[in-house]
Order: C-alpha cells, then structure tokens, then sequence
C-alpha cells in the first residue's frame, strides 16, 4: 500500500464557520502528495456538513463520540496518519499555497532535522486583513518554550517518528498549553527544529470569543510549565525560570479577564505576576504597562481606548499608581496601530490612529524600537529590503511631525544594525555584511559604539572576501 508523503491534522470543535476555507487551503497546495485527516471532536454545529461538501478521497473525517479537548483530537488525527511528515493545522486557520511544498523540500535536504516551523500572518478578527507577521526565532530554545508560546500548531510540520512519540501524547486532565509539553519533551528528547523563513500560515484572532473558567484555563497552561521543570531533563539553567515563565502566563490571562469584565480574577492575575517577578514594576513606564497595552491592540477600530479603560481602572489596590500611565499606555496603543497600518498599506487608517496621539506624550523608547525592528525584519522576511526602506520613509515622515527629530535617520541606523544580528543568527552572511557596509558608509559611528557589531563583523571576516567577489 503507497502512503502519502504529508498528513495533515485539523482538530475541530465549533468551527464550522471557519473549516470550509482551513479545508480549501489544503486542498489547493502545490504540494499534492498527502491526506487531510479530520477529527470533529462531538462538535455540536454543523461540522458534518461542511466536510461532506467535499468528496476528495485524500480527506478522511474521524468522530468522537464525546469531547475530549483539542489536544486530544490532534492526538487521534495523528496516530491514524499514514504519512512520513505531519503537518498540523487548526481549524480557523489556513496555508499558503506553497506550505507543504517548501517544508517537505527542506525536511528532504535537512535528514537531520525532525520539527520545521515558519512565520505566520495574524488577521483581524473583523476585516481579516493583515495586522502583522508573526516570526518566531530561528534559534528556539527550551527557554522560549516555557516562558512563552513561541510556535502556534498550525505553523507546526513534524518528522513521524517525532509527532507520534509517546511521552507528548500522555493523558492529562488539562486541556490547554499541551503545546508547551510537546514542543519541550521533544527539544529535550534531541529533536532538532529548524525555521523556514517564510510567511506560510494564516491565523485568525478572535477577540470576542469567551473563555470558560479562567482561572482553570490559566492553570492548566502553568501545569504544562511545570511538567517541563520537573522533567529530569531539564537543565538548571532553565529551572531557574520558572517564576519569570509562571508570571507571563499570568500577565496573558489578566489581559483576558479584563477584556471579559471579570474584575476580581484579572486583578489576582496581575498580584501574582508582580509577586514573581517584581522587576515588573520596574522603570518609567514600568514593563507591565508596555506588556498590557500590546495586548489591547489586537483588533481594529476605536475598541483601544475601551478596552485599556477597563485595566487602569480596576487595578489591585497595591498597583493603583500604574492608572497614572494610562494617557501614555493610549497614546503607545495609538502609535502601534498607526504603525501596523502604514506597514500593510491602511493610509486612511493611519491617519485616523496617529490623529489620537498625544505629541508631549509620544516616546520612542528602547522597547518601542525592539517592538518596531521585530516588524520590519518579519516584513522583509516575505517582502525585500527596498519595501522596508519604503516603509522606513513613510514611519519617519510621521514621527518628524509628532516632534522626533532625525527620525529617518534614527529608524534606518537601528533597522541595519539589527539586520547585522538577525543574519549573523540566519547564517545569512551576505545580508550581515550588505548592512554593515551601508552602515559603515551612511553611519559609521554607530559601528564604533557598538561592540555587538564589531564582534559580528570580526567573525564574519572570512566570508568578506567572497562577498566582494
């Protein structure tokens, strides 16, 4: 019997609304070589429906009889596969037409790498047009898996000997973070991960949608945490993380007790992240804020001033001081919409966000230009260095008018300098020292200030000589 290269797994449970183009997607791959395995986890919606207008034969459709949680059904879709490579993907979610091709060209000349991931382009729930791209690092660590959720399923393409091992799959009673156990077992088990470095799923966000029980929720994911801490494997370098990884997960969900107006439960959330990690509360403004105020520009419209309304003015007691931020946290809200919307090409949008915000207010600070840099780099990941410089222009026209001087100059320095060490992590050589000359011509001081650069440009010495070529 010939079994497919690919499988690809979609977990599904109340999405009938959304499956049809998550199916479509697959169908439509350059890749053709592989089954779609669907698993309705006793979705109460019309789910049967809406695979049933399919007849292709690579779809095979699985049902459970009672629900059993998404990490479950993932687990049922993966152990009936038959391919060599899985690929996962939710059910709100789609490819890009090239997804499987690119990934199993690279798994075909990598043997030695058992987990490859991409970027991602992360919609607005609304319009589902492009708010951002979504890059993950191309050197995770175990780190990365504990302190955050660095890799989304959907952009997840595993070897089969690594998607069906045993110990990711254990019986647990929870239901969320199982991605955390996943993705760490299988670091600590030797696998290898590798990024590709292109933009190749599609994500919805959903800001509206309700959570049940959040305290469980929330729990569950800080479980999954501990697994890995108290994983033999797991080194001291890393165990010693576990306030800090504890503390994240309980800043995410008192961003969304806020948003679903439970007060009392967003309020503990944010006492426990500042009792882990009291450096929370630390600078001016103080990291939390920053940390609050990304979250709360997610979606479009007028919804910022709202929804950070409903943070400032029910703080615990003991972070009552924090509401003395709110005019800054609105006006850096504003600033990072009008910023995404110059990027994807939302002119009147922009104008509308930057319109809102407060000049003797506006900061371009150290984690405004880390939160800005990680854009442009993601945007020339899948666009080009000359649609960045595009993009570089048009930011510093704004900024000069909100009273930033040198803003070209300021914005195109830091994109180079941070190019040098995005392709020195890469191995992309001929973009680390493409940027160190047009620094070393445009800007030469900030190579002598900056040993991170002098240290980059010693090492990457041996490659100059073919790059001059």
């Amino acid at each position: 019997m010939n079994h497919p290269k690919v499988s690809v797994v979609i977990p599904t449970y109340g999405g009938a609304d959304y499956l049809t183009d998550a199916i479509r997607s697959v169908l439509a791959q350059t890749w053709q070589d592989f089954e779609l395995i669907i698993v309705n986890d006793a979705s109460p919606d019309d789910t049967d429906k809406v695979v049933g207008q399919f007849q292709d034969p690579r779809i095979r459709y699985i049902r459970h009889e009672t629900n059993r949680g998404v990490a479950n059904a993932r687990k049922t879709g993966v152990m009936a596969s038959s391919g060599e490579i899985i690929a996962h993907l939710d059910q709100d979610d789609f490819y890009h037409p090239d997804k499987l091709r690119i990934h199993v060209e690279f798994l075909d000349q990598h043997p030695e790498i058992g987990f490859t991931y991409n970027s991602r382009f992360e919609l607005y729930p609304s319009s589902c047009s492009v708010r951002e791209i979504l890059r993950p690092s191309p050197n995770l660590t175990l780190a990365d898996f504990v302190l955050s959720f660095p890799l989304a399923p959907s952009v997840w393409v595993q070897r089969r000997e690594w998607a069906t091992r045993e110990e990711i799959w254990e019986e647990r009673t929870f239901y969320r973070g199982r991605e955390i156990v996943i993705c760490g077992r299988l670091f600590m088990a030797g696998c290898k991960f590798a990024m590709i470095d292109r933009v190749l799923n599609y994500r919805r966000y959903h800001r509206d949608r309700r959570v049940n029980n959040i305290p469980r929720q929330c729990e569950a994911e800080r479980i999954c945490q501990q697994i890995i801490f108290d994983d033999p494997r797991c080194p001291p370098e890393v165990r010693v993380l576990k306030d800090a990884a504890s503390s994240n997960i309980y800043t995410m969900w008192a961003y969304v007790a806020y948003l679903q107006d439970d007060y009392e439960t967003g309020r503990h959330f944010l006492r426990e992240a500042v009792r882990l990690t009291p450096s929370l509360l630390d600078g001016t403004p103080p990291p939390l804020v920053n940390e609050l105020i990304v979250d709360s520009i997610d979606d479009e419209g007028s919804s910022l001033e709202e929804v950070s309304k409903k943070i400032f003015e029910n703080l615990p007691q003991e972070l009552a001081g924090l509401a003395g931020y709110h005019p800054w946290a609105v006006t850096r809200g504003y600033l990072m919409q009008g910023v995404r919307a110059l990027m994807w090409n939302r002119a009147s949008d922009a104008d509308e966000y930057f319109s809102h915000i407060t000049p003797s207010v506006f900061q371009v600070d150290d984690p405004l230009m880390q939160w800005l840099i990680s854009h442009l780099l993601a945007y020339e990941s899948e666009y080009g260095k000359k649609a960045v410089l595009g993009i570089i222009r048009r930011l510093a026209s704004r900024f000069e008018r909100l009273g930033i001087t040198h803003a070209h100059r300021t914005l195109e320095g830091a994109y180079f300098s941070s190019r040098v060490f995005d392709g020195y992590r890469m191995g992309a050589y001929d973009r680390v020292w493409s940027s160190i000359l047009r620094l070393f011509v445009n800007q030469p001081y900030l190579l002598l200030r900056n040993k991170g650069l002098v240290s980059v440009l010693l090492h990457t010495i041996p490659f100059f000589e073919y790059f001059i070529r």
